[in-house]
């Protein structure tokens, strides 16, 4: 854990009463790595879930429900229906540290000389 370390300077105070508060904070380098699977909102791959799901539905038998093994039967159907078609239309992506859209080889670039800037002065 990365602790914040600060000090109040008192000798630098100007004519006020307020004298400067100095902190360091700590940036190290942070691995972000996970994967999901997704669909964008209102995209053809969700219109296509919704679809599926919305058709498989239509075909279960919600009629015949005398029972709690037939209720368990259903539920176990309608959560098929929605595994199925989740299964069928989402994608795999991967999140990474530098994974954003706005990230480019100009960043990277920077964020390394600002690495080996600050380890310079350590």
């Amino acid at each position: 854990m990365l602790k914040v370390l600060h000090c109040i300077e008192p000798n630098l105070r100007r004519p006020s009463d307020h004298a400067p508060l100095l902190v360091d904070l700590p940036i190290s380098p942070e691995n972000i790595c996970f994967s999901r699977k997704v669909f964008k909102h209102d995209s053809d791959e969700e219109n296509n879930f919704l679809s599926s799901i919305t058709m498989g539905l239509c075909a279960l038998n919600f009629s015949r429900l005398d029972s709690v093994d037939d209720l368990d039967l259903l539920s176990t159907a309608v959560s098929r229906v929605i595994s199925n078609a989740w299964e069928a239309n989402a994608r795999n992506i991967t999140v990474i540290t530098q994974s954003k859209k706005w990230w480019n080889n100009e960043c990277r670039d920077a964020l390394v000389a600002y690495r080996h800037t600050g380890a310079r002065e350590d």
